[in-house]
């Protein structure tokens, strides 16, 4: 699977978010009343409305910037820097392998 066919398959944020909120408390889904008994399952409105806003906060400030960097590599803004040596090695021989291909295409159109 490329990473164009795997970007087109991201939730959306509210989707990640609801996932974050049912895996903290998996009655998230439920709602209960204020005054029904502390052993039902559920959450009141407000109990909800505020976990959602918790699990936005993580969201936003530490889900949304991996990826914008994810969709940054995936759309050829940003670049990733080669480790060591053999990294910038192999690289280099994918790059190459990548302007083969190409040239290849283009000689037989």
């Amino acid at each position: 699977m490329g990473l164009q066919q795997r970007k087109t398959q991201m939730k959306s944020k509210e989707e990640i978010i609801y996932d974050m909120c049912m895996t903290y408390r998996h009655d998230y889904g439920l709602r209960k009343l204020p005054s029904d008994p502390p052993w039902t399952a559920g959450m009141t409105e407000a109990d909800a409305k505020s976990l959602y806003k918790v699990m936005e906060q993580i969201y936003n400030n530490d889900i949304a910037p991996m990826l914008k960097h994810y969709d940054d590599l995936c759309s050829g803004d940003s670049v990733v820097l080669p480790k060591d040596k053999d990294h910038a090695e192999a690289m280099v021989k994918v790059g190459m392998f990548y302007l083969e291909q190409k040239n290849a295409s283009k000689k037989s159109k």
